[in-house]
């Protein structure tokens, strides 16, 4: 198989048990770890915010934060609506650009689409989502965090990305030269004191349009 191969499993599959699976503890320990730890990110990052890539390298709560969005995302169904846009469209090549635990990836993957996969390397969150592809047999193409899109995609997904970053225009730049549409959630980024590692407010109208939801066309 290709830069995406698949094979059975279930995707459906709790997230919670999945990650209770993968740290080999107890589920209420997990789901209550999961509940906390956007807290204690926000608490950590006084400590490490001169140097935000090995923040987010070092900690290993982002793969239990991403968790309980992730299932957030699952129980308002946009795990299926974006499922069902890949196949509305005809989409083959994708963009998980900054895939966290890489579900966007697996759902992609099991429609039929060669992705791309871009994490920090050596962070705790990239070798969760490595675990996971494994689990569910999907095989994209890795990316670090110095990687420069100069291809062609047909989407690139880059949720709750953007604010992350001191200066996202160029990278958003990127993205509009590269690919019609983007998934991307700007209206939903939240700045506050539970968020001190969101330091950037960002746009996306000078390059796209929002055209539903999450899913935003290039002007």
């Amino acid at each position: 198989m290709d830069g995406c191969g698949r094979k059975g499993g279930n995707h459906l599959m709790n997230l919670y048990e999945e990650l209770a699976e993968y740290v080999n503890r107890d589920l209420p320990l997990v789901k209550e770890r999961c509940r906390i730890a956007g807290t204690e990110l926000a608490y950590q990052w006084e400590y490490q915010k001169d140097d935000p890539i090995a923040y987010y390298r070092d900690s290993d709560l982002y793969i239990f934060d991403l968790t309980t969005y992730q299932t957030v995302l699952k129980n308002h169904d946009i795990h299926n609506w974006y499922q069902n846009l890949i196949k509305n469209y005809g989409w083959k090549t994708g963009l998980d650009f900054g895939g966290g635990i890489g579900e966007y990836t697996i759902i992609a993957c099991k429609s039929g689409v060669k992705m791309d996969f871009l994490e920090i390397e050596g962070s705790e969150t990239l070798e969760y989502a490595r675990w996971r592809f494994k689990k569910y047999g999907v095989r994209p193409v890795y990316r670090t965090e110095n990687f420069k899109i100069e291809q062609d995609y047909d989407f690139i997904v880059a949720m709750d990305v953007f604010e992350h970053m001191e200066k996202p225009e160029p990278v958003i730049k990127a993205i509009a030269k590269y690919t019609k549409y983007l998934f991307c959630n700007p209206e939903h980024i939240k700045f506050n004191w539970l968020y001190p590692q969101h330091i950037t407010k960002f746009t996306l109208e000078p390059y796209f349009e929002n055209i539903g939801a999450y899913l935003w066309r290039r002007k």
